[in-house]
Protein backbone atom coordinates (compact mmCIF):
# COMPACT_ATOMS: atom_id res chain seq x y z
CA UNK A 1 0.00 0.00 0.00
CA UNK A 2 1.48 3.50 -0.95
CA UNK A 3 2.16 6.04 1.86
CA UNK A 4 -0.83 8.85 2.56
CA UNK A 5 0.42 11.71 0.48
CA UNK A 6 1.17 14.54 2.53
CA UNK A 7 -0.19 17.88 0.34
CA UNK A 8 1.42 20.32 3.11
CA UNK A 9 4.83 18.23 1.70
CA UNK A 10 4.69 19.86 -1.58
CA UNK A 11 4.07 23.36 -0.12
CA UNK A 12 6.82 22.82 2.36
CA UNK A 13 8.94 22.25 -0.95
CA UNK A 14 8.16 25.39 -2.77
CA UNK A 15 8.71 27.46 0.67
CA UNK A 16 12.09 25.85 0.89
CA UNK A 17 13.23 26.72 -2.60
CA UNK A 18 11.67 30.12 -2.13
CA UNK A 19 13.64 30.86 1.09
CA UNK A 20 16.69 29.28 -0.10
CA UNK A 21 16.62 31.46 -3.15
CA UNK A 22 16.34 34.84 -0.78
CA UNK A 23 19.00 33.74 1.36
CA UNK A 24 21.26 34.04 -1.53
CA UNK A 25 20.45 36.42 -3.66
CA UNK A 26 19.74 39.36 -1.40
CA UNK A 27 15.79 39.68 -0.86
CA UNK A 28 15.22 38.42 2.12
CA UNK A 29 14.98 40.05 5.74
CA UNK A 30 18.76 41.27 6.17
CA UNK A 31 18.87 43.24 2.59
CA UNK A 32 21.57 45.50 2.35
CA UNK A 33 21.41 49.13 1.23
CA UNK A 34 21.85 49.61 -2.84
CA UNK A 35 25.49 50.00 -3.83
CA UNK A 36 26.43 53.71 -5.26
CA UNK A 37 29.35 54.69 -7.39
CA UNK A 38 31.77 57.54 -6.89
CA UNK A 39 33.71 59.38 -9.06
CA UNK A 40 35.35 63.02 -9.41
CA UNK A 41 37.66 65.03 -11.79
CA UNK A 42 38.48 68.27 -12.56
CA UNK A 43 40.36 68.52 -8.92
CA UNK A 44 36.98 67.52 -7.15
CA UNK A 45 34.95 70.07 -8.55
CA UNK A 46 33.33 67.77 -10.69
CA UNK A 47 31.58 64.96 -8.07
CA UNK A 48 29.43 62.20 -9.69
CA UNK A 49 26.88 59.88 -7.81
CA UNK A 50 25.97 56.79 -9.72
CA UNK A 51 23.20 54.01 -8.99
CA UNK A 52 22.13 50.95 -10.51
CA UNK A 53 20.91 50.10 -13.20
CA UNK A 54 23.87 52.11 -14.80
CA UNK A 55 21.81 55.61 -13.70
CA UNK A 56 23.97 58.81 -13.05
CA UNK A 57 21.73 59.75 -9.51
CA UNK A 58 24.15 63.35 -8.57
CA UNK A 59 26.19 65.53 -10.60
CA UNK A 60 27.75 68.58 -8.51
CA UNK A 61 29.66 70.95 -10.48
CA UNK A 62 31.37 73.38 -8.64
CA UNK A 63 30.85 77.34 -9.82
CA UNK A 64 34.51 77.81 -10.95
CA UNK A 65 34.11 75.15 -13.60
CA UNK A 66 32.14 78.01 -15.64
CA UNK A 67 35.43 79.61 -16.29
CA UNK A 68 36.99 76.66 -18.08
CA UNK A 69 36.19 75.50 -22.17
CA UNK A 70 33.16 73.91 -23.05
CA UNK A 71 35.07 70.85 -24.31
CA UNK A 72 37.41 70.18 -21.12
CA UNK A 73 34.02 70.94 -19.05
CA UNK A 74 32.25 68.07 -20.94
CA UNK A 75 35.72 65.75 -21.16
CA UNK A 76 36.07 66.32 -17.18
CA UNK A 77 32.50 65.65 -16.55
CA UNK A 78 32.71 62.39 -19.08
CA UNK A 79 35.60 61.07 -16.90
CA UNK A 80 33.90 61.79 -13.78
CA UNK A 81 30.49 59.73 -15.28
CA UNK A 82 33.17 56.71 -16.26
CA UNK A 83 35.03 56.77 -12.82
CA UNK A 84 31.36 56.60 -11.13
CA UNK A 85 30.16 53.92 -13.27
CA UNK A 86 33.31 51.86 -12.91
CA UNK A 87 32.92 52.32 -9.01
CA UNK A 88 29.68 51.06 -8.77
CA UNK A 89 30.16 48.08 -11.21
CA UNK A 90 33.04 46.89 -8.63
CA UNK A 91 30.86 47.66 -5.93
CA UNK A 92 28.02 45.23 -7.27
CA UNK A 93 30.72 42.77 -8.47
CA UNK A 94 32.21 42.25 -4.97
CA UNK A 95 28.71 42.53 -3.02
CA UNK A 96 27.61 39.81 -5.40
CA UNK A 97 30.77 37.47 -5.36
CA UNK A 98 30.44 38.03 -1.51
CA UNK A 99 26.86 37.33 -1.47
CA UNK A 100 26.30 33.61 -3.53
CA UNK A 101 27.58 30.61 -1.77
CA UNK A 102 27.11 28.38 -4.99
CA UNK A 103 28.58 25.45 -3.75
CA UNK A 104 26.45 26.07 -0.55
CA UNK A 105 23.20 27.02 -2.61
CA UNK A 106 23.83 23.52 -5.15
CA UNK A 107 23.72 21.44 -2.20
CA UNK A 108 20.24 23.39 -0.47
CA UNK A 109 18.85 22.94 -3.93
CA UNK A 110 19.49 18.89 -4.48
CA UNK A 111 18.20 18.74 -1.49
CA UNK A 112 14.89 20.69 -2.42
CA UNK A 113 15.17 18.30 -5.32
CA UNK A 114 15.58 15.44 -3.67
CA UNK A 115 12.38 16.21 -1.08
CA UNK A 116 10.38 17.30 -4.19
CA UNK A 117 11.10 14.06 -5.85
CA UNK A 118 9.95 11.96 -2.97
CA UNK A 119 6.99 13.86 -2.55
CA UNK A 120 5.87 13.53 -6.51
CA UNK A 121 6.78 9.84 -6.19
CA UNK A 122 4.54 9.16 -3.19
CA UNK A 123 1.75 11.69 -4.99
CA UNK A 124 2.43 9.82 -8.58
CA UNK A 125 2.06 5.76 -6.49
CA UNK A 126 -1.05 7.39 -4.51
CA UNK A 127 -2.74 8.38 -7.82
CA UNK A 128 -2.12 5.00 -9.27
CA UNK A 129 -3.64 3.55 -6.08
CA UNK A 130 -6.61 5.11 -6.43
CA UNK A 131 -7.12 4.58 -10.32
CA UNK A 132 -6.54 0.50 -9.07
CA UNK A 133 -9.37 1.09 -6.66
CA UNK A 134 -11.66 2.28 -8.80
CA UNK A 135 -11.06 -0.07 -11.82
CA UNK A 136 -11.92 -3.03 -8.85
CA UNK A 137 -14.72 -1.08 -7.84
CA UNK A 138 -16.23 -0.97 -11.11
CA UNK A 139 -14.78 -4.56 -12.30
CA UNK A 140 -17.40 -6.00 -9.68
Amino acid sequence: MAHPVDPSGLGRVLADTMSALARHTGTGEDEQATPEGHGAAADGLIRVTAGPPGRVTGLTLDPRLMRMPSETLAQEIGAAVNAALTDLQEQVTAAVSGQVDLGSLGEQLRRIQDDAGRQFTAFTDALVEAQDRLSRQGGR
